[in-house]
């Protein structure tokens, strides 16, 4: 039996606890109840319905070349309508095209209104991928999978962290929203590490656990999600 202490907490948000159309057109879930293994910390990139935002990943460089947005891509400089299906849409628009990147640069970045680097991401600068592990034994194998919920970031909290301003994290589609500087100290400290646990408690839990026995593999650090007051808990096996 494993035994658990809380030493930090950070705050953190999810999905709503019923689904709910989100103001994007996209529903917003609640975050899965469960405990997951830790498969990859990485930028995200997505090649769905976040696709035109997401597609690309965040600090890629970015200019604009006679009113065209260029992206540096795979290595080469390409027109953004020539990155995904989701931008080609609009290849002959590219003064559309660039008025909107523009005006989401200026709308993040008021003081830095031309971009050089993809800040647009959905998922922010890093994000934290887990999986449910069926058959335990902490390796992603036979039908298990990637969980559509990830622990990221946000373009609207990444501005304001730059800029130094106080912000609440917004509810999220199902993922569960940290703050940026959160974010590393947790990858910095190896509490989000490749291999560690993850539980997400139900909704109804309104309080932070002191501490936690489970029958698990004894590793350093698990992370906690209480999606129902809005907080991440870090416990060292001891």
């Amino acid at each position: 039996m494993n035994t658990l202490l809380k030493i930090r907490e950070f705050d953190a948000h999810g999905g709503p606890s019923n689904v709910k159309m989100g103001g994007d057109g996209h529903a917003q879930t609640s975050t899965t109840v469960g405990r997951f293994v830790i498969k990859s910390i990485e930028k995200h990139v997505s090649y769905g319905k976040y696709a035109a935002w997401s597609g690309i990943a965040w600090g890629t460089d970015i200019r604009i070349d006679g009113g065209v947005v260029m992206v540096k891509f795979n290595g080469s400089w390409k027109k953004l309508t020539d990155v995904n299906a989701q931008w080609g849409k609009y290849k002959n628009d590219q003064k559309g095209v660039a008025d909107a990147v523009l005006k989401y640069q200026r709308t993040l970045y008021p003081d830095s209104p031309i971009p050089t680097k993809w800040l647009f991401n959905d998922f922010g600068h890093v994000s934290v991928k887990y999986f449910k592990d069926i058959n335990k034994d902490r390796k992603m194998n036979g039908k298990e999978y990637i969980m559509g919920d990830f622990i990221h970031t946000t373009p609207t909290d990444e501005a304001a962290t730059a800029s130094r301003k106080i912000f609440q994290l917004a509810e999220s589609h199902g993922c569960i929203h940290v703050k940026p500087n959160d974010i590393d100290t947790m990858i910095g400290n190896g509490y989000l590490k490749k291999g560690n646990t993850i539980e997400v408690h139900p909704y109804t839990k309104k309080a932070i656990d002191a501490s936690h026995k489970r029958d698990t593999a004894k590793l350093p650090f698990e992370v906690h999600f209480y999606p129902g007051i809005y907080k991440i808990a870090i416990y060292k096996s001891i």
